[in-house]
């Protein structure tokens, strides 16, 4: 409805994200991933699949929250810094974030507290090779 109105991606300063690394299970083994938190707008749920994208980096592995309040991606490589973060279904880019990605606030696990087998956080933020 209304989509010849609408200028697609989105940009709002309503849309907002927050990021931390957390362990997820992936084929039974713990792995560590970034997560993005994404709010601001309703996500619905579609009979297509939703992606994030930051900057080149892009997930396929996005969970929509039961009440479409937010969206969960999940990222096991580093993101590029400054990269702009963006949410889209199939190959469709609707939304586009107005904060860039910096993993300087990206709330981080006590590495202390982890095994030894998921001591390489450090790994999620090692400079990107182009």
């Amino acid at each position: 409805m209304f989509t010849d109105l609408i200028q697609f991606p989105i940009e709002s300063e309503k849309l907002k994200w927050e990021s931390k690394v957390v362990v997820r299970d992936v084929d039974k083994e713990p792995r560590l991933h970034i997560r993005l938190r994404l709010t601001g707008t309703r996500f619905p749920l579609f009979n297509t699949i939703p992606f994030v994208r930051v900057g080149r980096a892009i997930t396929h592995h996005v969970e929509i929250a039961e009440d479409g309040l937010s969206a969960h991606a999940y990222f096991d490589q580093a993101l590029p810094e400054d990269g702009v973060v963006e949410f889209g279904y199939d190959t469709q880019t609707l939304l586009r974030f107005p904060r860039r990605y910096a993993s300087n606030v990206v709330v981080r696990l006590d590495q202390k507290r982890l095994p030894e087998a998921l001591r390489y956080q450090d790994r999620l933020f090692a400079p990107l090779i182009r």
